[in-house]
């Protein structure tokens, strides 16, 4: 049997009917059904997260849910109700709530105001996954769709850094072109927790992320979680950051001459002292600073000791006033904020204030500094203040970031939980913290 042939003058016309007859197949989403729409998913964390809801009816009220997994297990919610503006649309960003657990237009607030409910988490959950949902006024589930949030949606590569630092680690894109490298350094809460939750937001941005954990604590019967490491707070060598300073500088994929160091609370205390004695460091943020070094604890003495020490000798400290009444129950009526055996300290001890000041007039580098005003740790806005008027008598390069509302907690991305006082500081500090880095470690 002879196959027809097809003229060649009627291939168009078939050619159109056919992208017709498969358009007209294809099912086209209902531009009146409600809808989320993302700026980007995944998401970066530590960049804005434009959210918005499209698709209701006009003047609509629309509650607006989001729920992630903490601890593998337990649900984090937040939630808030808007009203639809003339075209149907809820924008984040641009639209405060009406009720819910922020008051203000923001795009982050469905992130830093989630708390635990407590109860468990969906089973089909991701872990960087954040299931946001829209609610009607009857709470009836109007959309969708599950945002993922991630350090880092490019893959990362960890190597250690040198087995004379236990639990030290390099993080950053995979090459072995040189890259500007950040040290960065927890605080009292020990061990490499806080350098690993900092680490893939510094080497998404470009860096190679350097975790140096500097003790690790083992309370009771929790084992230690860096094994190698000092149990005690107490007599920390500080000059074994000259160390970990020529480890980076030996490694091909880090570039030897732009090393930051970044560390929060006692992390920002041990950076600042580091900064002053060892040369070698292109820039320091110090987050929740103290300009002064404070008493040791855990060492077992009955003695006072000091918290560093430079070349096996204790360095000069500041005591606290009982200590032991922040770690009272809480029933107890005897429990009193961190802050204050720190502040009653500094207030007993005056002669001993003026050895124990931190000396950030030898620090040659620029300094970032960042506090809050109702910080309940220690006093960090005012120590902040000291340190950058101490730098600004010497003429050097210091920027300072202030917040009279904010805590302790004002370290790494503002899409993190925090309580809303604290959240202009953590949205102005990270994108300081950004800028900050970007001129001293990336000059071109």
């Amino acid at each position: 049997m002879t196959r027809p042939t097809i003229p060649l003058c009627l291939l168009p016309l078939l050619l159109a009917l056919s992208a017709l007859v498969s358009c007209a197949a294809t099912p086209t989403p209902d531009p009146s059904e409600p809808r989320l729409q993302f700026s980007a998913n995944p998401a970066r964390l530590g960049d804005p997260v434009g959210v918005e809801v499209e698709g209701v009816t006009p003047g609509d009220l629309v509650r607006v849910r989001a729920t992630r997994s903490r601890d593998a297990s337990t649900a984090w919610q937040s939630a808030a109700t808007f009203r639809a503006d003339a075209g149907g649309t809820v924008d984040l960003a641009m639209d405060a709530p009406i009720d819910g657990a922020w008051q203000r237009a923001d795009g982050d607030a469905l992130f830093w105001s989630m708390r635990s409910t407590e109860g468990p988490a969906p089973a089909d959950l991701a872990e960087d996954a954040v299931r946001i949902e829209v609610l009607d006024s009857g709470e009836g589930l109007l959309a969708s769709a599950d945002l993922v949030v991630t350090a880092s949606p490019d893959p990362l590569v960890e190597t250690p850094l040198d087995e004379a630092f236990p639990g030290a680690f390099v993080l950053r894109s995979p090459g072995e072109d040189p890259l500007p490298a950040i040290v960065l350094l927890g605080g009292s809460e020990g061990g490499d927790s806080a350098a690993r939750a900092m680490a893939p937001t510094w080497a998404a941005r470009g860096y190679a992320a350097v975790g140096y954990p500097y003790y690790s604590p083992a309370w009771g019967d929790q084992p230690q979680a860096v094994p190698g490491l000092p149990r005690a707070f107490a007599d920390l060598p500080v000059d074994k950051l000259i160390g970990v300073r020529d480890a980076l500088r030996a490694r091909p994929d880090i570039d030897a001459d732009r090393i930051g160091l970044l560390g929060v609370s006692k992390g920002a205390e041990f950076v600042l002292i580091a900064a002053g004695r060892i040369d070698g460091f292109a820039a320091v943020a110090a987050i929740v600073p103290s300009d002064v070094v404070w008493e040791g604890w855990g060492a077992g003495g009955e003695e006072p000791v000091s918290g560093f020490a430079w070349n096996g000798e204790s360095l000069p400290f500041v005591p606290y006033v009982e200590m032991g009444r922040a770690f009272a129950p809480e029933d107890s009526g005897e429990r009193v904020e961190m802050r204050v055996p720190h502040a009653e300290g500094r207030a007993a001890h005056p002669d001993r204030v003026d050895a124990a000041r931190i000396r950030v007039e030898d620090i040659d580098e620029p300094v970032f500094l960042l506090g809050g005003g109702q910080d309940a740790v220690w006093p960090s806005a005012e120590m902040a203040a000291r340190i950058a008027a101490t730098r600004a008598d010497a003429g050097l390069p210091t920027e300072t970031l202030i917040f009279a509302e904010a805590g302790h907690g004002l370290s790494g991305p503002p899409q993190r939980p925090t309580r809303e006082a604290s959240v202009l500081a953590r949205q102005a500090g990270w994108s300081a913290q950004l800028a900050f880095f970007e001129r001293h470690l990336k000059p071109e």
